[in-house]
């Protein structure tokens, strides 16, 4: 965060946002300027850089970016007093020596109060007067530095722009794409009062800002402040807030999101996240190797569940048809019926997987919930159960789709139809579009195992394949895979056969075996 006196934004029309710097060359060479300066003075006063900010302010820099900048490089020193002696005992000596000598009212008087405290410590007036007020910032010295690139500094200042503005807010709302595991974590680690709900397919989070507290606004706004780097780790993210400006007393609508202003905010680098448990380790890798058709997503997007959330460990995701995992691990009895509780509430398709040990009553009773699917296990999770179930979800869904292609009205008129392209166009499983297709083809079109072919367009490809056979006498399966993937086919083995053709193998290279017409 940064001073509220060195806050800049941009306010019009009820809308209020920071005054980003961007990363223009202007903006980079000013960064540069004063990392290259810190560099230089290590070893230096305090001082002495804020000379240098001063001369930067006064080349035509505005003074609240420079002197904001200045902070965020000072935050990356260590500052050292360096006295040899306490400069708070230092001055207690000279005070109690003024009690003695009198105050110093003329240049006599002060030199013999310093040579009476200097008496008494052993110094000499040098060092009193070099260590007197060494410890005032201004005197400290820049023992380290560790720079930062210019760009890496302009978003650092643009993020704790955004910090110190939400410091002002009445309510900060927000969604991404992930980390929601250590978001919720974060939220209530810090205190933060909030409440979840669905906006559109996205899930918010709305969180109460400082300004709408009666107290401890201080701490709680650095604690938002401190949620704000985590939110925009994430690939995509939108903020919104309602900010008190205080200078006219109004509520302002503040925004940003990731399409817009990701590449002007520095992001943190945030460990990755470890799987809770062997169980869930040993689940995902055993389930992605068996090519099942579902995608794995770990630690999906929160499951509201009333005003709270519940945190799947995974999601299995198929077409439009998405099932949240949640494996009940490590447990206590209250932990149970928290979770029970919880479950009755939710509205979206969980697998839970349930140790036999953990076969409560509250827990069974949820069975009745066509929502909620458990499957018991005792040591290792049984994937086949899950494959089972999984497959039955999906025939469900593609009985519906098959339905709805059935009685969809379509007239193909390209030559070649790949499956899933269609299946992403109408927004249907590419299972579906299969099924329906390859029992039903449309008059004119040829089934493959991935697209529909127009007969014409195998018509033009039987031509070229008996015009090449007439010039050189015999075809190899290689040129005629070449001839057949040049018309936009990949299985050409599947086009030959439908063009009444045969491969003859002379061992395992494509380039020896020959491709020859079915005598009838």
């Amino acid at each position: 965060m940064l001073p509220s006196n060195l806050l800049v934004v941009w306010k019009r029309k009820g809308e209020i946002l920071p005054r980003y710097a961007k990363l223009s060359a202007d903006n980079l060479e000013a960064a540069n300027g004063l990392i290259e300066a810190y560099k230089a003075h290590v070893g230096e006063k305090k001082k002495t850089l804020k000379a240098i900010v001063t001369d930067l302010e006064n080349s035509g820099c505005e003074y609240r970016f420079v002197r904001g900048l200045a902070l965020l490089l000072d935050r990356k020193g260590t500052f050292t007093c360096n006295s040899k002696i306490n400069p708070v005992d230092l001055r207690r000596k000279i005070f109690q020596a003024t009690e003695k000598v009198g105050l110093p009212t003329t240049l006599e008087k002060r030199r013999r109060i310093l040579e009476t405290a200097t008496s008494e410590m052993a110094l000499t007036l040098e060092n009193i007067e070099e260590y007197l007020y060494a410890d005032l910032d201004d005197e400290l010295i820049l023992e380290k530095f560790d720079p930062p690139s210019a760009s890496e500094l302009l978003e650092q200042y643009n993020l704790s722009l955004t910090q110190t503005l939400l410091f002002d807010s009445t309510e900060l709302s927000f969604t991404a794409s992930g980390n929601w595991q250590r978001l919720f974590y974060s939220v209530k680690k810090l205190g933060l009062i909030y409440e979840v709900y669905r906006d559109n397919d996205c899930l918010w989070v709305k969180i109460d800002g400082p300004v709408s507290l009666f107290k401890l606004t201080k701490r709680y706004g650095i604690n938002i402040a401190k949620l704000l780097p985590l939110i925009v780790a994430n690939p995509e993210w939108t903020i919104s807030a309602k900010i008190l400006w205080k200078y006219t007393n109004e509520i302002c609508n503040f925004k940003i999101e990731s399409r817009k202003h990701s590449s002007l905010l520095r992001k943190p680098n945030l460990m990755p996240l470890t799987y809770d448990s062997a169980v869930e380790e040993s689940f995902a890798s055993q389930f992605q190797a068996v090519k099942s058709g579902w995608t794995l997503k770990r630690e999906p997007e929160p499951v509201p569940a009333g005003t709270q959330v519940i945190i799947p460990d995974f999601s299995l995701e198929r077409a439009d048809l998405k099932i949240y995992m949640e494996i009940v691990g490590f447990w206590t009895e209250e932990y149970l019926l928290r979770k029970a509780e919880k479950l009755k509430q939710v509205k979206e398709k969980m697998l839970l997987l349930v140790d036999e040990a953990l076969a409560c009553e509250k827990l069974v009773a949820l069975e009745k919930r066509p929502q909620l699917h458990f499957i018991y296990y005792h040591d290792k999770i049984p994937l086949a159960s899950i494959l089972r179930y999984l497959e039955k979800a999906f025939e469900e869904v593609k009985a519906k789709e098959i339905n709805f292609l059935e009685n969809l009205p379509v007239k193909f008129t390209e030559p070649v139809v790949s499956y899933a392209e269609f299946a992403d166009r109408v927004g249907v499983s590419v299972e579906a579009v299969k099924a329906v297709l390859t029992v039903n083809s449309p008059s004119g079109y040829v089934a493959m195992p991935n697209i529909l072919v127009s007969k014409e367009k195998l018509n033009q490809i039987g031509n070229r394949i008996e015009e090449y056979l007439k010039q050189s006498g015999k075809l190899s399966l290689s040129e005629a895979t070449r001839i057949i993937e040049a018309e936009g086919i990949s299985d050409a083995s599947y086009a030959l056969t439908q063009l009444g053709y045969k491969i003859t193998w002379h061992g395992i290279n494509s380039e020896q075996a020959e491709v020859s017409k079915i005598s009838k």
